[in-house]
């Protein structure tokens, strides 16, 4: 397989049929699909639909798991291409979930891009049960997960820890600052899973997260639901300081309090130096870290 192979499928998926690809790439129809049997030959497999009487383009089951692959191939040879142009440059990437990325590594990843030089930065959002295995992958270079994994050449380090607490959409005359548990109805709980503990802690009081009727792994998508509705959700203390100060929820601590979430950066062991020198930078960063997590006083 070859890069030409690759571009012939893709450009093909992409403009819906053999002769625009062909023209796209000024090269004859026939050498087009000459590319994609060469691929299927090579792997044993079959691209596209071909009956008779189907108009356009449309892919196999086989096809639909290639068309990833061939994503993933685009994208590291636009990066080695790339190189040349990027000499003197590192890339370091970061993967974490959203909430930890806008609401409080936000202004940190400003900073450590001004303090070292020549680096990029690639930011991507990812769940929690995803980083350690991009980690051993080499996707990504430093990790931020709300998970607690051992294993062999993974270097694991508790980066703080959170408070959980209720907010709901803002409303007047609402004066508690202390919630019972058991008055809230799980069927009006917007439910991101926060961790084993806090799952477990979950169903101690409402059992399984089935009850719920919305599940979202999104801080954006909760912001969406929670406005002008009656459902509540449990957060970190950041996202629901964030929302409380922007006047869309009031915040409410919980008679029974849900376990911190705990966040730990993960790393392959004898990472680069440009991964060492964030970590120092996060080590002399941990006062504002601390302040944006910081408990709430009501």
């Amino acid at each position: 397989m070859n890069f030409n192979q690759i571009e012939a499928f893709l450009t093909t998926i992409r403009l819906g049929s053999l002769s625009k690809a062909a023209d796209h790439l000024y090269i004859s129809q026939s050498t087009v699909s000459q590319r994609l049997h060469s691929i299927e030959k090579e792997y044993g497999i079959i691209l596209l639909n071909r009956d008779r009487g189907v108009k356009g383009i449309s892919l196999t089951d086989e096809g639909e798991r290639f068309y990833q692959i061939a994503l993933e191939y685009e994208l590291l040879h636009m990066e080695a291409k790339s190189m040349k142009l990027r000499s003197g440059n590192m890339t370091i990437t970061i993967g974490a979930v959203d909430s930890v990325h806008n609401y409080i590594f936000q202004n940190l990843y400003e900073k450590i891009t001004q303090e070292i030089p020549n680096l990029r930065l690639a930011i991507r959002t990812y769940q929690s049960n995803e980083i350690y295995s991009l980690i051993e992958q080499r996707k990504i270079d430093i990790g931020l997960s709300l998970q607690e994994r051992l294993l062999r050449h993974i270097h694991l380090k508790k980066l703080f820890g959170e408070q959980l607490v209720l907010i709901q959409c803002k409303k007047k005359g609402q004066s508690e600052k202390i919630i019972a548990n058991d008055t809230l109805l799980p069927e009006n709980q917007l439910y991101i899973y926060w961790g084993i503990d806090y799952q477990i802690w979950q169903e101690k009081h409402w059992g399984s997260s089935s009850n719920t009727y919305i599940q979202i792994d999104t801080v954006k998508m909760l912001q969406d639901f929670i406005i002008d509705s009656n459902l509540w959700a449990i957060v970190p203390v950041s996202v629901a300081r964030s929302m409380y100060e922007d006047g869309l929820v009031n915040v409410y601590m919980l008679e029974d309090p849900p376990p911190d979430r705990i966040c730990y950066i993960v790393e392959r062991e004898g990472g680069s130096r440009y991964s060492k020198r964030i970590n120092e930078i996060l080590l002399h960063s941990m006062d504002e870290i601390e302040n944006i997590v910081r408990p709430w006083e009501g």
